[in-house]
């Protein structure tokens, strides 16, 4: 392997933890950590994304649906049922250490890709086997909502040298593989693509450095000198010049790296405001968009002027204005020439201050229509919770990401980063005795369980150790001491984990005694073996499904929380 990429591999392998996997394993997720997108990796723990052992021709399918990964025909009914337009593409990886590229290969995981999206079988892979119908749940019973055909990405990737991806051979192949799927006649976009050590290097270095451009201000006004702010300027810039803050590489694709601090995500072309931008941007009146339009907000971390109007920036993020900018980056193509033409107001804000970067996100944010979940990131409670994680007086070495991206270009075992998703999903199956909610998509989650978590008078401790609790189960699935096949119940195990250790139900949030309880449960999870505990815990979980796994619909349903329930406490008393 390209000493490089070895170095590379081996830096990835320590901060996700996953030393105890084999090579090729971790391989297969450091590719895929690289090539899919940030907003799709996050949704998962990263080894969760491989699939069946065995599986030949595909190492990884990522099924994205509106914005989520879909992993059954269930997943894919509770994104799609409530939505008024269905968006889907998918991503194929086929990841090989190898620093030569087999054409044969090539043809296998073409020809493995093509099979999956017929629909054709794949029982002795169940996993592999889901996904394919998944997607044909959605062709079944969506097909009228797609907002058009779905788009298909495989990623063939290596440690080739540059000029053994440029052969003509390989481009052959690639040409043959595309052409074999385009052929099935209902897909839209469809992307074949052989990475090799330099592309690898390249994704990598996209990933983890800080982002740096240099754009012309067409007029602007420096702003007096202000608390915790280096620099501040409002102006206006032309559509052009804003395209070089949000796209990246020679397809000049969006760079979705630049609105992690945006509270909230794209809304779509059929959002009501989008619509009317997109309207505005092709028509005449686009020429008024400055007066039209709020445009967007910049925070960055540093900056330096060049001559002219010109600025440079670096580490910056897009904090208000993620619609406007969406919008501007699809219209592109409508603008043409006039791309120069069109104006864009900008507010520039320099600062290295985290809470006046946090209080420039919750200003600009209330001023539209965000809710106010959406702002929870931005909490008093969350940043004392931030604080707690950082004192750590329980010796768990978590850090706790208050916000997105909060730790980007950090040195951070990223498999100790918990997320407020992670923490809503721990605290609820912990605590709350909720993981038949915990298992729904973020979005779905708060607007469930909001109004019981992260409120002002609860305890700290608990939140702690419900994370800490999720951490040592995914390091068991990690290390493959315990059976992935459990992995479906993963919340509930942690609800069953409480329950063996505490004997029963857990005290308020609000309460004193929870900290006690939750001390009981750290000194717990610090025994050296957990994997035969989470093993029987797990048991539990498949004897109140009548001696099987239940299905990830009946794993949703309160009424199986409460069947477990009164399974642990029955085997408690026995």
């Amino acid at each position: 392997m390209n000493p490089l990429i070895k170095g590379l591999f081996k830096k990835f392998r320590e901060e996700e933890e996953l030393i105890e996997i084999n090579d090729a394993d971790a391989f297969e997720l450091f590719a895929a950590s690289l090539i899919l997108p940030e907003d799709l990796t996050s949704q998962v723990q990263k080894s969760d994304l491989l699939l069946d052992p065995g599986a030949i021709g595909v190492d990884v399918i990522a099924l994205d649906v509106n914005g989520h990964l879909a992993w059954d025909v269930d997943d894919v009914k509770e994104i799609c049922d409530s939505a008024a337009k269905v968006d889907v593409s998918l991503h194929f990886i086929q990841a090989k250490q190898s620093a030569s590229v087999s054409s044969t290969d090539i043809l296998n995981f073409g020809d493995t890709v093509r099979k999956f999206l017929q629909g054709e079988s794949f029982s002795a892979h169940p996993r592999m086997n889901a996904l394919a119908k998944a997607l044909g749940s959605v062709f079944e019973n969506y097909a009228s909502r797609l907002k058009g055909s779905p788009s298909v990405y495989l990623h063939f990737a290596t440690t080739a040298p540059k000029q053994a991806i440029a052969a003509d051979p390989v481009k052959e192949r690639i040409a043959t593989a595309r052409e074999y799927i385009e052929n099935l006649g209902f897909l839209g976009k469809v992307t074949v693509t052989v990475l090799g050590a330099d592309d690898i290097h390249d994704a990598w270095v996209r990933k983890n450095h800080a982002n740096e451009v240099e754009i012309q201000f067409e007029k602007q006004v420096n702003l007096p000198k202000m608390p915790g702010v280096d620099q501040a300027i409002l102006g206006v810039v032309s559509v052009a010049e804003l395209l070089k803050l949000i796209e990246i590489g020679d397809a000049r694709t969006l760079d979705e790296r630049v609105f992690y601090d945006n509270v909230r995500g794209f809304k779509g072309e059929d959002n009501s405001v989008n619509k009317q931008i997109m309207k505005t941007l092709d028509s005449p009146e686009r020429n008024l968009l400055p007066v039209l339009n709020n445009g967007v907000t910049v925070v960055a971390a540093s900056y330096a002027p060049k001559p002219g109007d010109a600025v440079a920036l670096s580490g910056y993020q897009i904090v208000n204005g993620c619609q406007t900018s969406h919008c501007l980056h699809l219209s592109k193509e409508s603008l043409g020439e006039a791309l120069s033409d069109v104006y864009v107001p900008i507010r520039l804000v320099v600062t290295g201050d985290e809470e006046v970067a946090t209080q420039i996100i919750r200003a600009t944010n209330s001023q539209t229509a965000v809710q106010e979940n959406d702002l929870v990131a931005l909490s008093k409670f969350q940043k004392r919770l931030e604080d707690f994680y950082k004192l750590d007086a329980s010796d768990i070495k978590l850090t706790y990401e208050r916000r997105s991206g909060q730790f980007y270009n950090k040195e951070v075992t990223k498999n100790r980063v918990v997320t407020i998703g992670d923490q809503m999903r721990a605290v609820s199956s912990m605590f709350l005795d909720a993981p038949h909610v915990a298992a729904r998509y973020a979005s779905r989650l708060y607007e469930d369980i909001g109004a019981a978590i992260f409120r002002e008078d609860h305890k700290l401790l608990p939140y702690m150790a419900s994370a800490f609790a999720a951490y040592r189960l995914e390091n068991a699935f990690r290390s493959g001491g315990l059976e992935a096949a459990y992995k479906p119940a993963r919340y509930h195990i942690l609800m069953a984990f409480k329950y063996h250790v505490l004997g029963g139900q857990s005290a308020s949030l609000e309460k004193n005694k929870s900290e006690e309880q939750s001390d009981q449960i750290i000194v717990a999870l610090k025994q050296h073996d957990l994997i035969s505990t989470f093993r029987e815990l797990a048991q539990s979980v498949i004897a109140a499904g009548g001696g099987q796994m239940p299905s990830r619909d009946r794993l949703k349903r309160q009424q199986f929380t409460q069947d477990l329930v009164t399974q642990l406490m029955k085997q408690r008393a026995s």
